[in-house]
C-alpha cells in the first residue's frame, strides 16, 4: 500500500474546499491535510490540520512562496482547486518534483486550450467533435457581424477566459423586464440585446465567445485520468443550482454523455481530476459548455455513489486493477443535496 505523505488542498476559501477536505479525511483519517489561501480566515483553515497564506495564484511570487512552504511542511502532494494557479503550477511541476512533491495538474499546453473557451471550441471542432454553434469576437464590429452570421435567439455570451459565471449572459429579447425586476433575484443571467449592445459599445471588452443557447438538461461530468488512462467518467445531473454551483442532482449512468466525454478527453489528453460541463441542445444532443481542468467543488457528490475522486486522485494503487473506465462499484442513481453548515472557532 502507498505511504501517504502530507497533502495540500489549495484554495481554502473556495466553495468546494470543505467537501474536498472532508472527503479525503473520510478515506484517510491519519493523513495530515494542509490548506492555503490568500486570506487568513477561511473554512479551510478550520477543517485542515494546518494552514498557511499565499499570494494569488497568478501572482509572480506565488510559486516561490508555495514551494518554500511545501518544503518547510514536508508536503508530498498538491491538489489545486482554483483556476488561476493551474498554469503556473504546471510550468513549475519539475521544480516541485525535484523536491519530491507531486502536483496534480495537467500539462500547460493542454491547460491553455481547456481554460480558454474559444480555443477549446476551435480545437474540438478541428478534431471533428461536435460543439455548439459559436464565434469568437474581439471588438464591437466583430460582435455585430457574428450576431448576424449566427442568427440565434436566444444566444449566449461569455468571456473566453473567466472564472465561474463571471460575464456569462443569456441574450433573450422575449424576456419580460418587469418580470425580471420583481420576480427574479438580482443575479439573473438574462439580458436584452439592446442592453448588451449598449454595454459593449461603451468600452473595450475581453475576447468573447458567442454561442447557441442549449435549452436541455445540464450535467457536470466528473472525470479522473491518471497517467493518461481514463479511470472515471461520471455524469452528474444538475437539478438545482445556486450561483452556478450544483446544490442538488443525481449521479446518472448516461452512456451517451459518457461516450461524448471520452472522445473529448482522448483528444485533449488532460490528466488528473477534470470537470466537463455538458448540456443538451435543441435537437437533444449533448454538447460541451466548458471544461474545468481541475477537481470540481461538487465532485464530492460522487463520494455518495462510492467514488471518492478527491482521495483517488493521489491514491493510485486502489485503481491499479481497473482495466476500463468506470470498472468500479459505482452506485448509479445516487441523489445528493447540499446545504449550508456552520463551524465555530
Amino acid at each position: 500500500m502507498e505511504t501517504l505523505g502530507p497533502i495540500l488542498v489549495t484554495g481554502g476559501g473556495a466553495p468546494g474546499a470543505p467537501g474536498i477536505i472532508k472527503a479525503i479525511r473520510t478515506k484517510a483519517p491519519e493523513l495530515k491535510i494542509f490548506s492555503c489561501d490568500l486570506l487568513d480566515q477561511t473554512v479551510g483553515k478550520i477543517l485542515a490540520n494546518d494552514y498557511f497564506t499565499v499570494p494569488r495564484g497568478d501572482d509572480p511570487t506565488y510559486i516561490d512562496t508555495l514551494l518554500a512552504k511545501c518544503i518547510h511542511h514536508k508536503i508530498k502532494t498538491i491538489l489545486p482547486i482554483t483556476t488561476k494557479e493551474l498554469v503556473p503550477l504546471s510550468l513549475a511541476k519539475s521544480r516541485f518534483a525535484e523536491k519530491g512533491i507531486t502536483v496534480l495538474v495537467s500539462e500547460d499546453k493542454q491547460l491553455t486550450i481547456a481554460n480558454d473557451k474559444g480555443k477549446l471550441y476551435t480545437f474540438l471542432s478541428d478534431n471533428r467533435i461536435k460543439v455548439p454553434k459559436y464565434r469568437v469576437v474581439h471588438n464591437y464590429k466583430e460582435f455585430c457581424d457574428a450576431e448576424e452570421q449566427l442568427n440565434l435567439s436566444p444566444y449566449i455570451v461569455k468571456p473566453c477566459v473567466a472564472n465561474g459565471s463571471r460575464g456569462f449572459r443569456i441574450i433573450d429579447n422575449t424576456v419580460d423586464e418587469h418580470d425580471l425586476l420583481f420576480n427574479h433575484k438580482p443575479n439573473s443571467t438574462f439580458i436584452s440585446a439592446e442592453k448588451l449592445h449598449s454595454t459593449l459599445q461603451a468600452k473595450p471588452f475581453p475576447e468573447l465567445l458567442i454561442s447557441e443557447y442549449l435549452p436541455g438538461t445540464e450535467y457536470t461530468v466528473d472525470c479522473l485520468i491518471l497517467d493518461g488512462n481514463i479511470k472515471f467518467i461520471l455524469p452528474r445531473r444538475r437539478d438545482k443550482m445556486n450561483n452556478g454551483i450544483s446544490v442538488a442532482g443525481v449521479i446518472e449512468h448516461n452512456e451517451e454523455i459518457i461516450a461524448y466525454c471520452e472522445t473529448i478527453l482522448n483528444s485533449l489528453q488532460l490528466d488528473g481530476p477534470i470537470g466537463i460541463q455538458v448540456k443538451y441542445s435543441q435537437d437533444n444532443k449533448p454538447l460541451i459548455v466548458e471544461i474545468n481542468p481541475r477537481i470540481q467543488g461538487t465532485t464530492v457528490a460522487c463520494t455518495g455513489a462510492g467514488v471518492n475522486i478527491s482521495y483517488l486522485s493521489f491514491h493510485k494503487s486502489e485503481l491499479a486493477g481497473m482495466s476500463k473506465y468506470n470498472d468500479y462499484p459505482i452506485i448509479w442513481g445516487t441523489k445528493f443535496i447540499r446545504h449550508y453548515s456552520e463551524l465555530y472557532y
